[in-house]
């Protein structure tokens, strides 16, 4: 390579990382606001208590992430691929980033080179993953029900009068009913997170029983749930997704029909969880169900099918069939608390129940 040849290539390698970099430090911004407002509801800039929060949780879902990317990174650079660094993607809804990609400029050297690669991402940040929720499930809050903060304003709004429901009303209780999440007039619809194996595991060896169904998370263990999803989504083996890659290297031939069953597969699953069925729709549309062409031979090495029997591991350990369940709840049965966490006067409830009753006999007579 020429002198001028040289320094383009650096150039454009520097260009690359400052892309990098400002994407990784837009994606953390991103999820550490999503976290604030969205998870904790508060304002992270004003609340110091909710900034706290969302920091732990940033803070450990990008070094799960970006110990993910690094480690494809370094097992490609190290077999010989020719790659871009890894981008990461912010996005302002559920937690805050659509994780990262990496281009590959080049086809797998090999399917020992593809499945390593493959396997380092999942393995790497399902270790960090764990240490996370081994950090944080000890300051897990046990509920015997969900637990919200009080606001006047929701006995106002029980109190407003009945509207009749429009075309686009119907619409939207027919995709709640769909996905769910349909609940009753004088219901409220939660977000219940679904335990993997190995927070189960965690779970018991640090407080001798898992979290609960209405547990409150640290968000140092959340991020490592957040972890352990993304880690099983990433093995599942259809085409471009690690899981494929992995797929593709021990059995190149059966690698394209096994992608396009389990992709009709994640579509049906979307009637257990809606997000299998926008996952398989996105890969449809994105091409990244097509396996990448590797070499016949050599095949993979006895070290490579070692690492492939450890990810079918993780995968067991992480995997959710269900990962986020919407749950209707009675208003006056969740256990609701003030601005400072103690529960609301009785009182209170009583009111609640009595503004309920009217609002279902309105709704009922049409009043």
């Amino acid at each position: 390579m020429t002198e001028t040849g040289e320094s383009n290539a650096e150039n454009q390698f520097k260009a690359e990382q400052r892309r990098s970099i400002g994407l990784f430090i837009a994606t953390f911004l991103c999820v550490f606001m999503v976290y604030g407002f969205q998870w904790t509801g508060s304002n992270p800039l004003v609340d110091l208590e909710a900034a706290k929060a969302s920091i732990q949780f940033a803070g450990a879902l990008m070094a799960i992430l970006l110990a993910h990317e690094m480690a494809h990174y370094w097992v490609a650079k190290a077999h010989g691929f020719s790659l871009s660094l890894p981008y990461f993607i912010p996005f302002p809804a559920a937690f805050g980033t659509f994780g990262a990609v990496i281009r590959l400029r080049s086809l797998p050297p090999s399917r020992t080179a593809l499945l390593e690669m493959a396997a380092a991402g999942p393995l790497a940040g399902f270790v960090v993953a764990v240490i996370a929720i081994a950090l944080g499930l000890p300051n897990t809050v046990e509920h015997a029900v969900p637990q919200l903060t009080w606001e006047p304003a929701l006995l106002d709004a029980l109190r407003a009068p009945v509207p009749e429901p429009s075309a686009v009303d119907r619409i939207f209780t027919w995709i709640g009913e769909w996905t769910g999440a349909g609940v009753e007039p004088t219901e409220i619809p939660l977000m219940i997170l679904a335990n993997p194996l190995v927070m189960d595991a965690v779970g018991i060896g640090l407080m001798d029983a898992p979290p609960s169904r209405y547990a409150s998370l640290d968000p140092l263990a959340t991020a490592g749930w957040v972890g352990c999803l993304l880690t099983a989504i990433n093995l599942i083996p259809i085409g471009q997704l690690d899981g494929g890659h992995i797929l593709n290297a021990l059995a190149p031939r059966w690698a394209p029909v096994v992608s396009r069953i389990l992709l009709a597969a994640a579509l049906v699953a979307g009637l257990l969880w809606t997000g299998w069925a926008f996952w398989a729709l996105l890969l449809y549309a994105m091409g990244a169900w097509v396996s990448l062409p590797v070499p016949e031979d050599p095949p993979p090495s006895k070290r490579a099918c070692g690492f492939a029997a450890v990810t079918a591991v993780t995968f067991g350990l992480s995997f959710m069939p269900a990962p986020i369940e919407i749950e209707g709840f009675q208003l006056d049965k969740l256990g609701w608390v003030d601005a400072q966490g103690q529960p609301i006067d009785p009182s209170i409830i009583e009111e609640l129940r009595k503004v309920m009753a009217d609002r279902l006999d309105r709704q009922t007579t049409g009043r």
